[in-house]
């Protein structure tokens, strides 16, 4: 692995590379999320003394889990065996594991390579955007009417 982790220690990004690659597999047209999330994950964790302390938890609940299930490191563990691991955390650590999976989405699903296999776009929003349908601003025309309802200071 080439990532230099602002938060992770190697043995870490090895355990969250596998945990990654379980929340999204790679199949044979997709990367595994542990490819590619595992960098963004690192970076926000690394950014963030409450999100540190809720993944060094989570990590080292996942390793107990795994020894304590299969007397094994979760590294060690057979895919089935690592998804019942994950699932007996997700259920007793439910705000880390929250986490875990929106920013191994947000990681993943913002890619460019991922948004290139799936064959959209890759561009920011601006300055091309999307077409958007007209609103109807009919109803804010009372708030328009009233006025400034606010002092300068």
């Amino acid at each position: 692995m080439t990532i230099s982790g602002a938060f992770f220690s190697d043995v870490q990004l090895e355990l969250v590379t596998q945990v990654l690659n379980r929340i999204i597999p790679a199949n044979d047209r997709m990367p595994g999320a542990g490819q590619i999330a595992v960098g963004f994950l690192d970076g926000i964790i690394g950014r963030s003394a409450s999100l540190k302390r809720r993944f060094g938890n989570g990590l080292f609940r996942i390793q107990a889990q795994a020894q304590q299930t299969h007397s094994k490191n979760f590294t060690s563990l057979s895919d089935a065996e690592k998804d019942v691991v994950l699932h007996q955390v997700e259920t007793a650590e439910e705000e880390f594991f929250d986490t875990l999976v929106r920013q191994t989405y947000n990681g993943y699903y913002t890619d460019p390579r991922v948004v290139e296999l799936l064959g959209l776009e890759v561009r920011p929003p601006q300055p091309k955007g999307h077409q958007l349908d007209q609103g109807d601003f009919r109803p804010l025309e009372s708030v328009k009417k009233r006025g400034v309802i606010y002092r300068d200071t």
